[in-house]
């Protein structure tokens, strides 16, 4: 039994690589640490979202871009306590392109690319009595190309640029101008123009709507906002703890992985200017409680759960002036039920959950919530195991804002992945 468990433990594992959702891509499973002694894995997916909405001035986008995954681990061990593993995986990604024209849709020339490559050494030690301990040390690269366009971001991004400018030109102690209240005066809100004249005097709401759209159309001819930050290499750390019983293959793992500090230069044009400089930012820690036992006789069941604090995450470029992330805490629930039909094949079903927040998402994350199925098949001979996977998942309706207003409607979205991956022992 417990050799069957390992093995569908790691067909769940490999399928896990189609799922799609958010910025997280792999899911940073440990499981390598768990499995046999010599074992080499190599992993492959690709997943193909159909994000899809409109927005009000009747534009229809198709913004999800098909992505690649891969993973690598090896797993031997040092003697009867000591065991370890090297994994490397691609975290985090973004894959998102708003392919309409800027100068007539909200969202046009919107876009990110953003990847990631971690390599992981974690080594584990059994105390007795079922009990081990696990601890890991390892390295981290991230980069992103972002654009922001469209009319939506170049309204916003023309009044903050001008309440910046007129704030910084204010008396030491004097009430600063909000972007929310100048956006509203200019989108015609009589009672926010009035507020701004009464505020600061009379003529200054006409004085800083001419600003704006002096700014507006220096943003649409000069291409929007484009943001480049190179890869930068930081060290990683997680540890963790499980729980086991061999004959009836249950195991209870945990793993905590700590907040990552980066410092990375950066690339920044807008309104006809070149700005270089350096950007900190962090990527999130996460909680993983993974867990499976034998439910019967070659019958495995697995769960887990994922807690990512994307709300740690904030990227605010120089000439920006404000984040480029605004994303939520992702929660990720998994159930799966694994079957041996022979020596030689396996299979597996697994369900995935993703609860839904604020309808109000990111334009480069248009997406809330989803929930997914995954089947799997693994073939074993001799020190080879070869398996695969199919997902479907449903992604829930979302609707990408700007300044705190809806810029699009995103309904009735899907994503369909595929992964392979091969493991040889030795």
């Amino acid at each position: 039994m417990n050799k069957f468990a390992l093995a569908a433990s790691a067909l769940l594992a490999s399928t896990a690589i189609v799922q799609a959702g958010g910025l997280d891509r792999s899911g940073q499973s440990t499981s390598a640490i768990f499995a046999d002694d010599g074992a080499t894995s190599l992993s492959f997916g690709v997943v193909m979202p159909s994000v899809s909405g409109t927005d009000a001035l009747g534009n229809s986008y198709d913004v999800g871009d098909t992505y690649t995954q891969f993973g690598f681990s090896y797993t031997n061990r040092i003697n009867d306590a000591f065991s370890y593993a090297v994994i490397l995986d691609q975290p985090y990604g973004a894959n998102i392109t708003y392919g309409n024209s800027p100068l007539t849709s909200t969202l046009g020339g919107t876009m990110a690319d953003l990847s990631s490559t971690a390599a992981t050494f974690v080594g584990r030690y059994e105390v007795g009595g079922g009990f081990s301990v696990f601890g890991g040390i390892g390295v981290e690269t991230v980069q992103a190309d972002v654009a922001l366009n469209g009319i939506a971001y170049r309204n916003a991004i023309a009044t903050s640029a001008v309440a910046r400018t007129f704030n910084a030109g204010l008396p030491a102690g004097a009430t600063q101008l909000s972007s929310a209240t100048l956006g509203a005066a200019v989108a015609g809100n009589a009672t926010a123009q009035a507020a701004i004249d009464t505020a600061y005097g009379a003529g200054t709401f006409a004085a800083l709507a001419g600003g704006v759209g002096t700014q507006a159309t220096n943003f649409a001819t000069n291409g929007g906002y484009r943001f480049n930050m190179q890869d930068d290499a930081q060290p990683t750390y997680l540890i963790g703890g499980a729980y086991e019983i061999p004959d009836i293959a249950l195991r209870l793992a945990v793993t905590y992985r700590f907040e990552t500090d980066h410092s990375a230069s950066t690339t920044e044009n807008m309104f006809g200017l070149t700005q270089a400089g350096t950007v900190n930012y962090v990527t999130p820690r996460s909680l993983n409680i993974d867990f499976q036992t034998g439910i019967a006789e070659d019958t495995l069941l697995t769960a887990s759960y994922r807690w990512t604090e994307f709300s740690s995450v904030d990227v605010v470029p120089l000439l920006l002036g404000s984040d480029l992330v605004n994303l939520d805490d992702s929660e990720r629930y998994t159930l799966g039920v694994g079957r041996r039909f022979s020596d030689a094949l396996s299979g597996s079903l697994t369900l995935i959950y993703e609860p839904e927040g604020d309808p109000l998402v990111s334009p480069l994350g248009p997406t809330n919530g989803m929930f997914g199925v995954t089947l799997g098949m693994r073939y074993t001979e001799g020190n080879m195991n070869l398996s695969g996977g199919i997902n479907y998942s449903w992604l829930g309706d979302a609707l990408p804002e700007v300044g705190g207003v809806a810029a699009a409607n995103f309904t009735g979205n899907s994503a369909v992945g595929v992964g392979f991956q091969a493991q040889f022992t030795f």
